[in-house]
C-alpha cells in the first residue's frame, strides 16, 4: 500500500505479491511450513500439496476472473470443495446474510495461509504522521464478506484473496485486524479497527 509498510514480499511460488488497494492486519504468525516435499530416509519424495496449499492455489489460477455467480461466498466455497475441505453448508443453514462457519476457529496469532476470514460490519481507519507534521488517512471496509488468506506478512499485515469487492473480480488486498501504532522510517501508522470477524481453519470432509 506504501503506507509505512515495508516492501511487499515474495509469495511462496516466487511471484511478487500485488496488492489491490484495500485493507491491511495487525497479525504476527509464522508462514505454514514446506509443502510439496517429504524427506523420509534422508531423500526428498513428492509429495501431495496440503490442503491450504490447495485452497490459495484457487483464487491464484483465477486472479483477475470472476469464480462462479462472482460472490464472495463461491470463492471460498469452490476452493473448500476443490481441496477437499467442508465448506459453509457442513456447518449450518446457507442464506444470503449468514455469518457463515468454514472450519474449526482459531484466534489471530494462530492464522495462517488457507485460513478463511468471515466479516460482519468490518472496518478500518489507517493514519500515517510524518515527522514533518503532514498525515494522510485511509480506510475501508466490508459489511458482510468471505475472504481467503494468502499470507501473513510484516508489521501485521495479512494478505487475502476474495471477490466481489464492489462487483471485482477475483483480487489480493491487505487488511489489518487490530488497533495499533507502529512505526517505519519517518513514518507513524495508527490503525483502528472496528466490527467483527471471524477465522477458521478448513478441515478435511
Amino acid at each position: 500500500m506504501g503506507n509505512g509498510l515495508p516492501p511487499t514480499p515474495a509469495n511462496d511460488l516466487g511471484d511478487p505479491i500485488r496488492i489491490d488497494p484495500g485493507t491491511s492486519a495487525r497479525t504476527e504468525s509464522p508462514p505454514p511450513g514446506p509443502i510439496g516435499l517429504d524427506a523420509k530416509g534422508g531423500t526428498p519424495q513428492q509429495t501431495q500439496p496440503s490442503m491450504a496449499s490447495q485452497i490459495v492455489a484457487f483464487p491464484r489460477q483465477h486472479y483477475g476472473e470472476r469464480v462462479g455467480d462472482g460472490q464472495c461466498f463461491a470463492l471460498a466455497d469452490r476452493a473448500l470443495r476443490g481441496a477437499g475441505a467442508r465448506s459453509a453448508d457442513h456447518y449450518g443453514t446457507i442464506t444470503g446474510d449468514a455469518d457463515y462457519v468454514w472450519g474449526t476457529p482459531v484466534g489471530l496469532a494462530d492464522v495462517r495461509a488457507g485460513d478463511v476470514i468471515q466479516f460482519r460490519n468490518y472496518e478500518w481507519l489507517k493514519r500515517v504522521d510524518r515527522d514533518d507534521g503532514s498525515f494522510r488517512e485511509d480506510g475501508g471496509g466490508r459489511p458482510h464478506h468471505t475472504a481467503i488468506v494468502e499470507s501473513v506478512d510484516a508489521n501485521g499485515a495479512v494478505t487475502v484473496l476474495e471477490q466481489n469487492v464492489k462487483g471485482s473480480p477475483v483480487r489480493r488486498t491487505q487488511m489489518f485486524f487490530s488497533s495499533g501504532t507502529f512505526t517505519s522510517g519517518h513514518e507513524t501508522s495508527t490503525i483502528t479497527v472496528s466490527g467483527t470477524f471471524w477465522f477458521y481453519r478448513p478441515q478435511a470432509r
